[in-house]
């Protein structure tokens, strides 16, 4: 028996809905964490690593499954990561029926009742695990290569013949059930309910990945099971393969794992959401919050447009360098109205966002809204400077390949590589593509996307206290 190394992760149901509980207030938690980023690149020993190997694609003889693959000897680990792409919850036709599957998927086979199988995976340091957002569903398998047979079976068994136990389904709807009764109490999930409405009004991005309670409690696994029937097939997956594996070895493990899924899904249009970016300001009003909690909501763009990395780095200048931002300096640092304010890019398929947020007190928030807004503003009128560009690019190459840290992680974005359509060549060039980017073009997006007439801001707290 294999013991259990420190790579090795539980993905037990029960830590999968707390997860997903506490990721509301995420948000605002990000804004208090303070690290130092350039000493970490500096120190790095990933800093100038080159992608010497390159990535291929692969085709399963079988099933015919493209898949790209990468192979890295350097440790005896294996990762597979997939994605069924448009099967997330925006296919629900009860809400939280993508969610439910993905927990329900770790409790067991036919062959395993839930705790044989758990056992399994800790005594031989297999992970398995699933996911779902808002577009897509997600899985992902990480195993020493001398367990890499068990695992293939495991994980075979675990999408294709799922046990679906009534036990572990209660079980899991309770759990399920207390997570949304505690995102009800916490503030910063209200405000994101609020977002979703404001932005997304009935469509189906408006709905939280984790469901609404009415559903959840009518819920059957008869709705798991026709779920798994229409979304995860074929013609929705894509793979990435990745570690101490052949080329042979990895068109076969796909084979083995993906062959008996169903050919096709259901062929349900999704329609885009139709969004109204017009400037405007909702308040939530909540006088029992200390706190005033703010987000804030643009347009952007999609993942392969020309002007993705000149927002990139616009972004990161504007409110994604943490404490070097721009808005932080002009709000935190200089003012002291707020413990911290970001900004990112949201990419979902369908509506890519810019989307932020800040926290602040009563007394606050109309001085750190109005400098929010003019620094937003400033960006859309002036640009970055040169100066602020060489930082940006520094930061955006140097760090880059913190993210193959680990074998699990280089999977991940095999998949996204081919999801998004990157290119095989991408963590190749990627780099290239953000030291390519000029002041020029970077000066021009901020205009267009950084205009204070699309800036939406929903706020939720006691706001009548700062006007009386």
């Amino acid at each position: 028996m294999t013991h259990r190394p420190l790579y090795a992760k539980k993905h037990h149901g029960r830590w999968v809905v707390l997860l997903i509980a506490v990721a509301a207030t995420y948000a605002i938690w990000k804004s208090f964490f303070v690290f130092d980023a350039d000493k970490i690149i500096a120190n790095s020993e990933l800093k100038n690593k080159s992608f010497a190997s390159d990535v291929a694609e692969i085709v399963a003889p079988k099933s015919g499954i493209k898949a790209y693959w990468m192979q890295e000897t350097s440790n005896p680990i294996v990762s597979m990561s997939f994605v069924f792409a448009n099967s997330g919850s925006v296919r629900d036709e009860k809400k939280g029926t993508a969610n439910f599957t993905a927990s329900m998927l770790s409790e067991g086979t036919e062959k395993l009742n839930s705790q044989s199988f758990k056992e399994k995976l800790e005594d031989y340091a297999i992970s398995i695990s699933f996911g779902a957002d808002k577009d897509d569903f997600s899985g992902s398998m990480v195993t020493l290569k001398e367990n890499l047979r068990l695992a293939t079976d495991l994980l075979h068994d675990a999408v294709v013949a799922p046990r679906m136990d009534e036990a572990d389904f209660i079980r899991t709807k309770n759990q399920i059930l207390q997570s949304l009764d505690y995102l009800r109490e916490r503030p910063q999930h209200r405000l994101n309910e609020a977002v979703n409405k404001e932005i997304f009004g009935s469509h189906a991005y408006a709905n939280e990945v984790l469901g609404k309670t009415a559903d959840v409690k009518g819920m059957s696994v008869a709705d798991l099971k026709t779920y798994i029937k229409n979304n995860l097939t074929k013609d929705r997956l894509y793979v990435g393969v990745a570690g101490d594996i052949s080329r042979e070895e990895a068109e076969k493990l796909i084979d083995d794992i993906f062959n008996d899924l169903p050919e096709q899904g259901s062929d349900k249009e999704i329609k885009a959401p139709s969004v109204d970016f017009s400037a405007r300001a909702v308040n939530v009003e909540d006088s029992k919050l200390p706190q005033v909690l703010s987000a804030v909501v643009a347009p952007s763009v999609p993942r392969l447009d020309r002007d993705f990395y000149p927002l990139y780095i616009a972004n990161y200048v504007f409110g994604g360098a943490g404490l070097n931002s721009r808005v932080n300096q002009a709000a935190r640092e200089k003012e002291g109205l707020t413990y911290g304010a970001y900004t990112s890019m949201s990419m979902l398929q369908q509506s890519p966002l810019l989307v932020g947020g800040f926290s602040t007190t009563p007394q606050n928030f109309a001085q750190m809204s109005k400098i929010f807004a003019e620094e937003w503003q400033k960006m859309g009128e002036n640009g970055i400077s040169e100066e602020e560009l060489a930082s940006a690019k520094n930061y955006l190459v140097n760090s880059y390949n913190l993210r193959f840290a680990d074998i699990g992680t280089l999977a991940d974005i095999l998949v996204s590589m081919q999801r998004e359509n990157l290119g095989l060549d991408f963590l190749q060039k990627r780099n290239s593509y953000v030291e390519q980017v000029t002041l020029e073009r970077v000066n021009r997006v901020a205009k267009q996307y950084f205009s204070p007439k699309k800036l939406i801001m929903i706020n939720m707290g006691n706001i009548k206290a700062e006007r009386n």
